[in-house]
């Protein structure tokens, strides 16, 4: 009975198969057919997980190549659940659009190579899921074949997931070469037990753990590789969803795959970490002048994805996994979400104005003496976050900052909330008291869930071997200098946000705009000119 779970990946396709075959006339069944598979998937997906957290075994078919253990137990169940909302949200959206049998063909396609990406506990097996991924993607972001732009932002996509197809392909290759063997699971094996005896001297591992970053770069849409994300928006609003919560995730599930290979391989950690941070900021500074609002929960997203990759780099791993389904659920609301609030901005002129507006180009003439007590609060929820997550640590760990990772996620989560909240929010004076309890609030509840889910994750999916990813990752900061790093974070945010907000200045006609703020805001609005980069480049080539 146990077997049947690992026929996941192919009920998709065989309802792919129904609906080729149903008649245009019958438009109504396809929905039908679409939604009753899904539900199989689910409840197959519950039933395995039930047997694998009530068992603590892994299930294996099809000669072993493909296996239903923990990291699926937590993903396919998620994946399932997404499935059935977006196919639900699709019937009706997608319904006087042309193509519709075309549509759930292919979103039933890409869900069984995600399933087929999740189950495999074969590198070929991976590699194929990984293709199928590749080309469905391409079909579904150029949906619209008649609209020239959507084709071009499909030709950007297939271009880098293709460069991603070659290295994952080429990484795989190098893998079997270096251990002679395709199975996953032995390959853990393997590395789990070679950690001490190979090191992190070898070359051909590093080489091989630096493709397969390269690669879950380019599907996670990292920085320099993410252009093909934020111009996904020109396919269907159910295809943006999908894309945010399920397809960009597919470079943290697969380095979750291959965890233990990264005990090898410290450096590419290292490397995971830097990409990360850097794509986490200054993504989400991009999304802070991007006018689409479409675009600008792209670049949220790639954001997102850096802190993830970020999360990888500092050996937290099942932390990855938590972040991913959480910013899913979040994003694909977000985006199913995204056309009534498009319709109603164009009916209500009363929009608040984004924070970069404000920051690099807006002048105004504040009173200080009703502006300082508002800032002083402000003060006092960059603080209490601080002490809250000490606190907590102190609460429920043995020893204080035990790994150091999780002060510099703090800061950053700090950081993006605060952004978030007051880029689509305007506080008045009266409300600013309740507003920022209530952010004191979430950030309380945020801390405690990332604490106690992220170490049950961490107990379930790697168990005592969990911590050895924080060693590998070798980032030893030590907690003064964390401290002080996080300190120097606030002060300077205060400062700025000060000097922005609460003093007291006179505009004239004549005052000019700060040329520094002013390049850099058009360097970010631009998108870094990544987009023009890309219109030469696929030029010579399409």
């Amino acid at each position: 009975m146990e077997k049947l779970i690992l026929i996941i990946p192919f009920i998709p396709i065989l309802a792919a198969i129904l609906i080729s075959i149903i008649s245009e006339r019958n438009k109504e069944a396809i929905p039908r057919i679409s939604m009753f598979f899904s539900a199989i998937v689910v409840v197959l997906g519950l039933v395995g997980t039930y047997s694998v957290i009530g068992q603590d075994n892994v299930i294996y078919g099809f000669n072993s190549t493909l296996a239903f253990g923990k990291l699926a137990s937590i993903l396919i169940p998620y994946v399932a659940i997404l499935s059935m909302v977006i196919k639900k949200y699709s019937a009706k959206y997608m319904w006087d659009e042309k193509g519709y049998k075309r549509f759930f063909i292919l979103l039933n396609f890409i869900f069984s190579a995600i399933y087929l990406l999740i189950l495999s506990n074969h590198l070929a097996i991976l590699v194929i899921a990984w293709q199928i991924m590749s080309l469905v993607l391409y079909f579904l972001v150029s949906f619209n074949i008649e609209s020239k732009t959507a084709v071009r932002f499909g030709n950007w996509t297939i271009l880098l997931h293709k460069i991603a197809d070659f290295l994952f392909i080429l990484a795989v290759v190098l893998l079997y070469k270096t251990f002679g063997t395709f199975y996953l699971s032995e390959l853990s094996n393997t590395w789990l037990v070679e950690k001490e005896t190979i090191g992190n001297g070898n070359l051909v591992i590093s080489i091989i753990g630096f493709l397969f970053l390269i690669a879950a770069f380019i599907k996670s849409a990292i920085i320099p590789f993410h252009i093909w994300l934020p111009y996904t928006s020109e396919g269907p609003t159910p295809v943006s969803a999908l894309m945010h919560a399920g397809v960009v995730n597919v470079g943290g599930i697969v380095l979750n795959k291959l965890a233990y290979l990264f005990l090898l391989t410290p450096t590419v950690l290292n490397i995971a970490f830097a990409f990360g941070l850097f794509t986490a900021i200054f993504a989400s500074m991009i999304m802070l002048t991007t006018p689409d609002i479409k675009r600008s929960l792209g670049y949220s997203t790639v954001g997102q994805m850096g802190y993830m990759i970020m999360e990888i780099g500092l050996g937290a791993f099942s932390l990855a996994v938590y972040h991913l389904i959480v910013h899913g659920i979040f994003k694909a609301s977000l985006f199913l979400e995204s056309g009534s609030l498009i319709h109603y901005a164009r009916h209500d002129p009363n929009i608040p104005k984004r924070l970069s507006y404000e920051i690099f180009w807006e002048e105004k003439v504040h009173h200080i003496k009703q502006t300082k007590n508002i800032f002083l609060l402000i003060a006092l929820f960059t603080v209490l976050p601080v002490l809250i997550f000490a606190g907590i640590k102190l609460f429920i760990s043995k020893e204080f900052f035990y790994f150091n990772a999780a002060i510099i996620i703090l800061a950053f989560g700090w950081l993006t909330g605060s952004q978030l909240f007051f880029s689509f929010f305007k506080v008045s004076i009266t409300d600013s008291p309740k507003i920022i309890i209530g952010l004191i609030v979430s950030f309380t509840l945020i801390v405690l869930s990332y604490e106690f889910i992220g170490k049950t994750l961490e107990e379930f999916m790697y168990g005592k071997h969990s911590h050895l990813f924080y060693h590998a990752a070798s980032l030893n900061l030590s907690v003064l200098f964390a401290i002080g790093l996080l300190i120097l974070i606030l002060v300077v945010g205060w400062i700025y946000v000060y000097k922005q907000h609460f003093t007291e200045f006179e505009v004239t006609s004549e005052e000019k705009p700060n040329k520094i703020k002013w390049t850099f805001y058009k360097l970010l609005a631009k998108e870094a000119y990544f987009p023009e980069l890309f219109i030469k480049i696929s030029k010579k080539i399409f």
